[in-house]
């Protein structure tokens, strides 16, 4: 685990709680190798120098619109998308659904959940 900071500037008072390695499935068929900071206000992924060359995107969201995380199975259909192992699933309010891999993927879900807001 490193506390390092995104490149996205933080809010005033925001504190970093984690961060980690992560690939995120930005595409069926592609996932875009990176970091995943959660903070105590949101959940933030940026990619890496390659993959931003390459059209990875910056993904970040507010704790209060994550309604659901968990893991998905694998998925074969998916195989350069990160198909191939369980993947984190975080489903927001409006319905969308992101898709992460990240290693100790069990913890870092609980981790996760343990910091969204109590409603």
């Amino acid at each position: 685990m490193t506390r390092r900071t995104p490149n996205a500037p933080l809010e005033p008072g925001e504190q970093v709680v984690e961060s980690w390695f992560a690939n995120h499935t930005q595409h069926a068929q592609r996932a875009t190798g990176g970091r995943m900071w959660l903070t105590d206000r949101r959940l933030h992924f940026e990619p890496h120098g390659v993959d931003r060359a390459l059209a990875g995107k910056t993904w970040s969201v507010p704790l209060e619109q994550v309604v659901e995380v968990g893991t998905t199975p694998v998925d074969l259909r998916h195989f350069f998308g990160g198909g191939l192992r369980k993947r984190l699933r975080v489903v927001l309010r409006d319905g969308s659904e992101w898709y992460f891999v990240l290693n100790r993927l069990r913890t870092r879900v609980e981790t996760i959940r343990a910091a969204l807001p109590r409603t």
